[in-house]
């Protein structure tokens, strides 16, 4: 089909056209690219260097085949060139890559943009307006698939909401921890704070939910787990300025663990993302006729 035939389709579905430059990633684009001393500018499409969410790489007109990851790292975009023959479609949740437990956000290379446009291979991005998405959202998803009965939306951002609270059926703490570990394909969890004995009201916040704040406002709303990708941050940015933020909020993060009446779960932060590409997108893409691959990482704490 034609690219920007599916362009559209993807920018009513998440309203781009009502949102203001993305929160988090009209920073981290141009702090990557500077990084590296790279004009991006000259090879991103010009809306996406004003709003940092939608059509990022423009290369074939028409679309075979999309492909479905949450971060671009090295492995998925190689992959992707591997298996592509042209014409194909990458849907990221993030336009810059995302080393978790290594240096924090990373650009993708300039030489490999290269050989995505040689190739025939677009990318299309949707961070917060897929973070705050009420059906086809990355916390959406992570709900719907724990039964969650929504009460509540909390943690504004954007023009929506990234949090979501709501009741259950009853459970222990370690039949949540097996179940988050099934629904998202994960053999580490990351486990802090209390451990009550049953649980049925939950918080859920897909990716890094690594604050005090939003952990305090949780528990507030009467949440007895918090699930969430990282509830404390384990980057090393090589900047001074970033290794001091995550610093200070990791004591801050552990001080929380230390006092709260909350189960807090990392189930990592792409892992959280990538649900709502098995669960949403995947089925987005093939209602247009197109195959579709979701790509996993093979390391979701890398």
């Amino acid at each position: 089909m034609r690219l920007d035939e599916l362009v559209r389709a993807l920018d009513t579905m998440f309203t781009l056209s009502a949102w203001e430059p993305d929160p988090a990633m009209s920073h981290w684009v141009p702090h990557v690219y500077r990084s590296i001393d790279y004009d991006y500018t000259n090879a991103l499409e010009p809306d996406f260097c004003k709003h940092f969410n939608g059509l990022m790489l423009r290369s074939e007109d028409a679309v075979a085949k999309a492909y479905c990851a949450a971060f671009p790292t090295p492995e998925i975009l190689r992959k992707v060139l591997e298996e592509s023959s042209g014409g194909a479609l990458l849907f990221l949740h993030h336009p810059v890559d995302l080393e978790v437990s290594g240096v924090g956000f990373l650009p993708i290379l300039p030489e490999m943009l290269m050989h995505f446009k040689a190739q025939g291979v677009s990318i299309y991005t949707c961070h917060a307006p897929m973070d705050c998405h009420e059906t086809a959202g990355t916390s959406a998803s992570i709900a719907q698939a724990f039964e969650v009965s929504v009460e509540k939306r909390f943690d504004p951002y954007g023009l929506g909401f990234s949090g979501i609270v709501g009741t259950i059926g009853e459970q222990t703490l370690d039949r949540l921890v097996e179940r988050g570990k099934q629904i998202f394909g994960v053999d580490r969890v990351e486990i802090g704070g209390a451990r009550p004995a049953s649980i049925t009201r939950v918080a859920v916040v897909a990716g890094g939910a690594d604050t005090p704040r939003l952990m305090t406002e949780a528990e507030e709303l009467g949440a007895q787990a918090y699930i969430t990708g990282e509830w404390y941050p384990r980057t090393s940015p090589p900047d001074e300025a970033g290794r001091e933020w995550a610093k200070t909020n990791l004591v801050a993060c552990r001080a929380f663990a230390e006092q709260t009446g909350m189960a807090l779960l990392g189930f990592s932060h792409p892992a959280t993302e990538f649900l709502v590409m098995k669960r949403h997108m995947a089925e987005f893409f093939k209602g247009y006729g197109l195959p579709v691959e979701c790509l996993p990482q093979s390391d979701w704490w890398r």
